[in-house]
């Protein structure tokens, strides 16, 4: 099996790629224990399983993509499951690493979430890693690609610009939050552009990614208990 190749499920949301690679960055212990919030059909756990984590485990609130996952995945198909989006089904310091890609925009009230669950259940000195959209250059983009005024305001509910993310990391308990900026030049988000904006799609994600931080389209970063 070639641990290199990623694989991805067809209709794949996320950008795998991109987030597999950001936590390989990280040279995160192989037995940690990672819990992926958010992870629709698991296929980043997957790669990282693939990659010798073997204690990874996702959930999501879609039954359908679980299940799904399950089947194409059955190397993990016990660490996948659903849950109702609001309370983690754990103990106090259950995991090493969490993982929220394409997550916390999604959750309403996200600061009680944050500091409720998702800290609860991480283990002390444990690891946050996240990606979430950039507040200002998302609304414009969801109102584009869905061709909706408001319809953003369902789907990414909890959006964040550089400032507000980082205050709502630390004021759930977080310590040493860092943001930074991640590749987007990868297929995935090329296909995204391309599909939505056509040839001139290409070019305004090279724009964006030579883009100040302020202006990048995803903060990604990490966090500490």
């Amino acid at each position: 099996m070639n641990a290199d190749r990623i694989i991805v499920l067809e209709n794949e949301h996320g950008n795998i790629e991109s987030s597999l690679q950001f936590v390989l960055q990280k040279q995160i212990c192989r037995s940690a224990r990672i819990l992926d919030i958010g992870c629709r059909y698991g296929s980043l756990i997957y790669n990282l399983f693939r990659q010798g984590y073997h204690h990874v485990f996702g959930f999501d609130v879609s039954a359908k993509t679980i299940e799904r996952g399950k089947q194409a995945y059955r190397d993990i198909s016990g660490n996948l499951a659903t849950y109702d989006g609001k309370e983690l089904p754990y103990e106090d310091e259950s995991f090493d690493v969490i993982l929220m890609f394409d997550v916390i925009e999604h959750i309403p009230a996200v600061d009680r979430y944050l500091k409720n669950e998702v800290y609860r259940v991480l283990k002390k000195g444990g690891l946050l890693l996240f990606q979430t959209p950039n507040k200002y250059i998302n609304i414009p983009w969801e109102i584009w690609s869905r061709r909706s005024l408001i319809g953003w305001k369902r789907n990414h509910c909890s959006l964040q610009t550089r400032r507000s993310l980082k205050q709502l990391l630390l004021a759930a308990g977080f310590s040493r939050v860092a943001l930074e900026k991640h590749t987007i030049l990868t297929d995935h988000n090329r296909t995204k552009v391309q599909k939505h904006l056509g040839k001139p799609g290409l070019l305004l994600l090279h724009l964006f990614a030579a883009a100040p931080f302020s202006l990048y389209p995803n903060f990604w970063g990490t966090a500490v208990k």
